[in-house]
């Protein structure tokens, strides 16, 4: 495996290092390059203005100074030179002279010059380095002395050196101080902004301890942080309600199995204990035969009606409604109080209209699952009322609801207990339901079918005594009204 280039060691040390201090890196790594790259440009810019100069000052006074030193060669006092520039001088049938500042011949600090090197550079400065190497010269070349005399006048660089290395030094002290404020100040900037990260990792903590009511603090500041905390805090908070009805739907179902296992367990040991009363042979005439027979049928009877009304139970959990149409409520009422009149035998049973005539009352819904609602109210009431007692249907139509009202003049509801009622399994009177022949699931499928249609149930004392269960389900016109707007 081939080892990994520099910027991959990087980039992989980066990544390797936590998100607060990658960042403030990355930081510094940009800013380091920009005032590396302005230090260099900034020298480099200064080195070619003083070049410039340089040179301008070399044009202006190269011919003279070659022009002087050409009449001072032929005095031979070259001393008299000017001291300020080295020249290099190439006579006509003369000797090469060279003088540096000092007005001394062949200094060794002055560069080495060749006649050609010098034609071929005629006009253009240049930069040479010195013979020993320490120092670099600018040099211009020309010619005096109609062409016959090839020359080249210089200044050293040692001025322009020195000035672009404190440059470079003073901007690269300045860069370490601006780097070492900007690695402090981003530090504390980015400390400051992974706070509420930190706060949503410890609320996270805290919730996968259990604690579901912890929540993220949110800034007045307007940022994506503060965006993310309200957002978080809105699911935390949509996760406690979830988690609190998922606890609530599991105690209600642990109730539920208790209650139906109490429900079973009675007839299942009235059945087994004719079954081994028989078995043992102490029911052995006719009649007793007969009436362990009916009792084992009753029995068998209350389990079926127990195990349907959990099927019902069930089924409108998994699908609340089926077969939807317009459903008049006035039918379903009328049908139910002619079954009712059947069934009670005499029973004063009377169906009338809500608040003035009856009249045909339409709604949205599952026939089938609106007259079982009908007909468990009925039955309700003819079963928790003395023989005799008056019932009464009213039907009719109450600020775009359908409603029906079973009233009852019985005993009523036990105060404290009318918000029990439609629970499953639940008896305002335990010692009467099973000798009344319930089961508990009446009231609880009523409740069930009632809401899957978007309705409400409810219970009130009739005025003089009893009970009044009120069901609301909404008009077909409403529930039109309401899909189009």
């Amino acid at each position: 495996m081939a080892s990994p280039t520099a910027p991959q060691a990087v980039v992989r040390r980066l990544e390797a290092m936590p998100l607060r201090v990658r960042l403030v890196a990355i930081v510094l790594l940009v800013l380091t390059a920009a005032l590396l790259f302005s230090n260099l440009a900034t020298a480099y810019l200064m080195q070619r203005d003083l070049l410039g100069r340089v040179d301008s000052e070399l044009r202006s006074v190269a011919t003279p100074v070659a022009s002087q030193a050409l009449d001072e060669l032929r005095k031979q006092d070259v001393e008299a030179t000017p001291t300020n520039y080295a020249f290099v001088l190439f006579p006509v049938n003369g000797e090469e002279t060279t003088v540096n500042p000092t007005g001394e011949r062949q200094h060794p600090a002055v560069p080495r010059l060749g006649l050609q090197d010098l034609r071929v550079r005629t006009g253009r400065p240049f930069t040479v380095k010195s013979v020993d190497g320490e120092m670099s010269w600018r040099f211009i070349a020309g010619t005096v002395n109609d062409d016959r005399a090839t020359f080249a006048v210089g200044v050293p660089l040692r001025s322009v050196k020195q000035t672009v290395t404190r440059l470079l030094v003073t901007t690269g002290v300045l860069s370490a101080l601006v780097l070492a404020g900007s690695a402090l100040l981003g530090w504390y900037a980015v400390r400051r902004a992974f706070r509420p990260l930190a706060q949503i990792e410890d609320t996270a903590a805290a919730i996968a301890g259990g604690d579901l009511t912890r929540r993220i603090p949110v800034r007045p500041a307007e940022d994506e942080v503060t965006s993310l905390s309200r957002s978080l805090n809105a699911m935390l908070a949509q996760i406690e309600t979830s988690f609190a009805v998922r606890e609530a739907s599991e105690v209600r179902m642990r109730q539920f199995v208790a209650d139906a296992s109490h429900e079973l367990r009675t007839p299942l040991a009235t059945v087994r204990g004719y079954a081994e009363l028989h078995r043992q042979g102490a029911i052995s005439s006719p009649e007793d035969t007969r009436a362990a027979m009916e009792r084992i049928e009753s029995e068998s009877g209350r389990m079926s009606g127990l195990v349907e009304g959990l099927l019902t139970l069930a089924r409108l959990d998994e699908e609340p409604t089926t077969s939807m149409g317009e459903v008049d409520l006035t039918v379903l009422a009328a049908d139910a109080t002619a079954d009712a009149r059947v069934r009670a035998g005499g029973r004063r049973i009377t169906l009338t209209g809500l608040g003035g005539p009856l009249d045909a009352t339409t709604v949205w819904g599952s026939e089938a699952r609106l007259r079982q609602v009908v007909t468990n109210l009925v039955a309700n009431a003819v079963r928790h009322t003395p023989q005799g007692t008056p019932i009464e249907l009213a039907v009719g139509v109450d600020g775009g609801d359908g409603v029906i009202e079973v009233r009852d003049h019985g005993d009523g509801i036990p105060s404290g207990t009318a918000h029990r009622v439609f629970e499953r399994f639940y008896r305002a009177d335990p010692s009467r339901g099973r000798s009344t022949g319930g089961n508990g699931l009446g009231l609880a499928i009523v409740a069930a079918i009632v809401a899957a249609h978007h309705g409400r149930v409810g219970v009130q004392e009739t005025p003089g005594g009893g009970a009044t269960f009120v069901v609301r389900i909404p008009t077909a016109a409403s529930q039109v009204r309401s899909s189009g707007s």
